[in-house]
């Protein structure tokens, strides 16, 4: 019986792998590095700082503003879990959990988005001024090593 071919097949290809010295290994800098060059301030400790006080001040934006509802959605959907996975745990439908991040349309008046997770945190984020101070902080940093 013949082997059945794969699409992949076509464009598989062998890796080697060599060991290498340690003294090598530090030749190469993490400046030298693609993942650097693509994305400079992935390890800055300042900008790294930053982003989680950035994350702290918006779940406490999430705890202070939101419904029971809201917060288990919204903390679903940033652990990962998809709009199915999350109507499931949560025992509703798909269209429910779109509804709770996007908000309504009312089709009656011209196709007003009412509710919405995105759209009330947005609103409350652009006026925090203790989010907009790091989000300042921030773009500071990246414009300096930029």
């Amino acid at each position: 019986m013949e082997k059945r071919k794969n699409r992949s097949d076509k464009y598989q290809y062998l890796l080697l792998e060599i060991s290498s010295s340690h003294e090598m290994l530090e030749t190469f800098r993490n400046e030298d590095s693609i993942s650097h060059r693509l994305n400079p301030f992935q390890y800055d400790e300042d900008i790294i700082d930053l982003e989680d006080q950035l994350k702290e001040e918006f779940w406490r934006v999430v705890d202070a503003t939101l419904t029971d509802r809201q917060k288990q959605v919204i903390k679903f959907s940033a652990d990962g879990y998809t709009q199915m996975e999350t109507a499931k745990l949560l025992g509703v439908n798909q269209s429910s959990i779109t509804k709770s991040l996007h908000g309504n349309v009312d089709y009656r008046k011209n196709k007003k988005v009412y509710g919405g997770i995105e759209k009330k945190l947005k609103k409350i984020v652009d006026s925090d001024p203790k989010i907009k101070e790091i989000l300042d902080k921030i773009a500071e940093l990246r414009q300096e090593k930029w």
